[in-house]
């Protein structure tokens, strides 16, 4: 069975709203997804950030893991590093809090070689209610370039699984 009938998860226009629309220009990853809300108990976006990324799976926790081996040698901040340098009402699992608000949250970090964000938006409309999950990575360097090329193909994956996950939660 695909992802795609377990739990609607929809590739989607990044929202112009969005408090990091200014970072879509030039981006060297974009990308927007989102799933139906409408059935969901509106909760804080804190807790729709946790639920969506907080809880992962056994697979994306040994992808971070791998990621994190791979990556120390090259002096780029580990998942652990990163959660570590914030208080627990700084972050969300490993994801730093840049920006909160009613209806947005903002995940990301800055580092020498990219910076991201990560946008979970509840958007409501007379059709229902949304979330829009979008990343964004402004790359600095060639390591840059090369780290997001290399898990480019399991960002994607990861997204869309989180928010797979986070529907057939709600059911």
């Amino acid at each position: 069975m695909s992802l795609e009938r377990q739990a609607p998860v929809r590739r989607t226009t990044p929202p112009p709203e969005s408090v990091v629309a200014s970072w879509y220009e030039n981006a060297s990853l974009l990308d927007s997804y989102s799933i139906d809300l409408s059935s969901s108990k509106q909760d804080s976006m804190r807790v729709l950030a946790t639920r969506t990324v907080g809880d992962q799976p056994a697979w994306i926790k040994a992808l971070v893991a791998v990621r994190d081996a791979m990556v120390t040698p090259f002096g780029v901040k580990t998942s652990g590093e990163v959660r570590a340098s914030r208080a627990d009402t700084e972050r969300v699992d490993f994801f730093p809090v840049q920006w909160e608000g009613q209806d947005e949250i903002v995940l990301g970090e800055d580092d020498r070689h990219l910076d991201f964000r990560l946008s979970l938006l509840r958007r409501k409309s007379p059709a229902g209610t949304q979330l829009i999950a979008t990343t964004v990575v402004h790359t600095h360097n060639a390591l840059g370039f090369t780290y997001l090329n290399l898990i480019r193909p399991f960002h994607h994956l990861v997204v869309r699984a989180n928010l797979a996950q986070f529907v057939r939660a709600q059911a």
